[in-house]
């Protein structure tokens, strides 16, 4: 399943809540936040590549080229 951004941000949310109330272990809980960091690193990249995609025609044409 995947989540989307708002799903990550609960969890973390959910996660943080365990870790205060002492109800989860710390070891777990370092795992998820490092996955977490990881994928949310993966959402980062494929959004700067669709900007960087959307944007490329538009830098060319400044330069005075055709896209």
């Amino acid at each position: 399943m995947i989540k989307t951004l708002t799903d990550v941000k609960a969890d973390m949310s959910d996660l943080y809540e365990q870790v205060k109330s002492g109800a989860c272990d710390l070891k777990l809980a370092a795992e998820l936040a490092n996955i977490t960091g990881k994928y949310l690193k993966a959402v980062q990249l494929e959004f700067a590549r669709e900007v960087f995609t959307a944007n490329k025609g538009a830098a060319v044409k400044e330069l005075g080229h055709d896209a």
